[in-house]
């Protein structure tokens, strides 16, 4: 597990906009074993990446690969979004930007706690748009 450091929100507010990059080519054997591990043998999987390729391998990537701190001890995924424009097929090499998008406050009466929103925009090889996907961590 990975230690996350503890920071001042206006701290983490500053670090809003910092961005890192990940690239992932993507391989038929990839497609096949993620489909024999959720148990799909729709043959349409055979050059085609299914969504939850995508999902998986990138989701965390931005929040850990930012190194952002936690403004609290404790965190918890807090949901996600994800928008697909254009099919993944084998022989593309997906090209992910992750940004450090908001710091929201939400303290309340009941305690300290904020919402981290990070965007990430995932392009092929050619510079297409194939998916953005905004996720939240809240930390309390």
């Amino acid at each position: 597990m990975v230690e996350r450091r503890i920071a001042p929100m206006d701290e983490i507010k500053s670090l809003q906009g910092k961005k890192s990059k990940e690239s992932m080519e993507i391989d038929k054997h990839m497609i096949r074993l993620l489909c024999d591990c959720i148990e799909d043998r729709n043959p349409k999987w055979k050059d085609t990446v299914p969504p939850s390729m995508i999902t998986t391998a990138m989701i965390s990537g931005g929040a850990l690969a930012l190194g952002i701190p936690l403004p609290f001890k404790r965190s918890v995924a807090a949901g996600a979004d994800w928008d697909f424009f254009k099919p993944i097929k084998a022989g593309d090499t997906i090209n992910t930007t992750h940004e450090f998008f908001e710091l929201q406050d939400k303290s309340s009466d009941k305690g300290p706690r904020a919402l981290m929103v990070y965007k990430s925009t995932h392009t092929n090889q050619k510079g297409e748009v194939v998916a953005v996907s905004t996720n939240t961590i809240m930390s309390y």
